[in-house]
């Protein structure tokens, strides 16, 4: 009897123990799979729209096998990710984003060689910042063809701005007016005027501004020359204008990271991108402004010839960007206090 007992004790413990250890080593492969497979995946971090991240990344993995993950988020939010993560590994490319935002960050960015240069960032596409607006609210006569324009009373209300604060164009707006006439100082009536224009009514993404322009929210926006020219080539009903005191123009670039996990992925991803069949395809297809010299210009748009161009490289608010930005903030505050 006592036999018998002790052999039902040793088999209520002993069968749960068999049956635990063999589902882990069902297991155990699998999670060491995903484990080594989520590894293998080249992680990237891009401010640009997801309908050219999506096509882009897909391309290049059924080119090269080589699988992507992607976090799309403006490019501020995403360089602020930058200041927070220590020696945490986070991504292995920005893809998008200012050249004169990404050099701040230039400890963290592995140099590039390429054709001959070595940079902490290559430029991926020319950006152009234009004014939109909604032709059924706005005549071509009455829209503005000044910066200095927009900041009129008239716009109050009327204006789709972004948050600068996580939207590099938005930010290179801001940073255009508040030296727009000015040598050393800058123009803080300016930002007050702009803020003013917007009724508080700061946008979250700088694609809420185009959308909101083309759906008739706002009657004119800031916003960026590629997605204007999808909306027009969409059937809407918008214009474009290239402001008369000059056209602030981003060198959107991509950078590698030192803590990259996949370099040599990362590399390739680099040259795919940059590579002609690329290049011409974002210019059929988005209506980008490539960076090399043998790729045309998108249909209907005029050369960089052509345009007042205002390169965003000699504005000194990137060096600045906190003092600017608390600034701003400060004004934020003040005019919350009023009745806009």
């Amino acid at each position: 009897m006592i036999v018998k007992a002790r052999l039902k004790i040793l088999i209520l413990f002993i069968v749960p123990l068999i049956i635990i250890i063999l589902y882990f080593l069902v297991k155990l492969p699998g999670f060491l799979m995903d484990t080594e497979s989520e590894n293998q995946v080249l992680k990237i971090h891009s401010p640009l729209n997801e309908r050219i991240i999506i096509p882009i990344i897909k391309e290049f993995q059924e080119s090269t096998g080589i699988l992507t993950e992607y976090t799309s988020a403006g490019t501020l939010d995403l360089l602020h990710s930058l200041e927070d993560k220590g020696d945490k590994y986070l991504m292995d490319l920005m893809w998008g984003g200012s050249k004169e935002y990404l050099t701040i960050y230039e400890d963290l960015f592995e140099p590039l060689y390429y054709e001959s240069s070595t940079e902490y960032t290559l430029g991926y596409n020319l950006l152009p910042i234009v004014l939109i607006y909604n032709r059924k609210l706005v005549s071509e006569e009455e829209v503005s063809r000044s910066w200095s324009d927009i900041l009129q009373p008239k716009w109050k209300g009327r204006l789709a701005l972004a948050d600068p604060e996580g939207s590099g164009s938005a930010y290179i707006a801001l940073s255009f007016l508040l030296e727009l006439g000015m040598e050393e100082e800058y123009n803080w009536d300016n930002a007050a005027k702009l803020y003013y224009n917007v009724e508080g009514k700061m946008l979250s993404k700088s694609s809420e501004v185009y959308n909101g322009v083309a759906d008739g929210d706002f009657a004119i926006g800031i916003t960026m020359e590629e997605a204007a020219i999808n909306l027009i080539h969409q059937g809407k009903d918008i214009g474009i204008v290239y402001l008369n005191e000059g056209t602030p123009v981003i060198n959107d670039s991509i950078a590698l990271m030192k803590d990259a996990r996949h370099k040599e992925e990362a590399k390739a991803f680099i040259e795919f991108v940059l590579s002609k069949k690329v290049q011409t395809f974002m210019v059929d297809r988005f209506y980008l402004r490539s960076v090399r010299n043998d790729v045309r210009v998108p249909n209907g748009l005029s050369s960089m010839d052509e345009l007042n161009i205002f390169d965003a490289s000699n504005l000194s608010t990137f060096d600045n960007q906190e003092m600017i930005l608390n600034k701003w903030r400060n004004i934020i505050a003040d005019f919350d206090k009023m009745d806009l």
